[in-house]
């Protein structure tokens, strides 16, 4: 890892080089992961959140998915929705109490799509985060989470 050359006025070296480490940490994993995805089932990891999302609460209106996804915006997760509409992995129904809300839902064989992507998914997080660290560290990283998400500032997007 290297971070830019600079000299920090606000923060210490030790300081900077922690956040870069927190940044290529992040890129590397996750660029690992959806290269695996993209390899094995040709998605991104953008759109393995819409399917692991929908595989725990099915049937789901666009808005309120895109309410819960971390890596990706409404307005994509729209798109990324319909490409899975037309590669016919879902499939939209009408919502039987507001007939102006639309529900996602699988289709037979998007359902079985959905749940080898999750395990293709789980493997690579098990592979390229969780086996290079021991529990110590997982759990110092669930420690940095916490301190960081009730810190000052606006809470979302990112939830655990």
């Amino acid at each position: 890892m290297k971070a830019p050359v600079s000299q920090p006025r606000i923060i210490s070296p030790d300081q900077v080089k922690g956040w870069f480490a927190l940044l290529f940490t992040h890129a590397t994993v996750t660029g690992r992961i959806d290269a695996a995805l993209m390899d094995q089932h040709k998605i991104s990891f953008s759109t393995v959140e819409i399917l692991c999302w929908l595989l725990e609460t099915e049937p789901q209106s666009v808005r309120v998915l895109s309410g819960e996804l971390v890596s990706v915006s409404p307005t994509r997760a729209s798109r990324l929705v319909q490409e899975l509409i037309v590669a016919g992995h879902l499939q939209r129904g009408a919502d039987q109490g507001d007939g102006r809300v639309s529900l996602i839902s699988f289709t037979k064989s998007g359902r079985h799509f959905a749940e080898s992507v999750r395990r293709t998914f789980e493997d690579s997080v098990k592979r390229h985060f969780v086996d290079p660290l021991d529990d110590d560290d997982i759990a110092a990283i669930t420690r940095i989470w916490a301190k960081l998400e009730n810190a000052e500032g606006p809470s979302e997007p990112f939830r655990v």
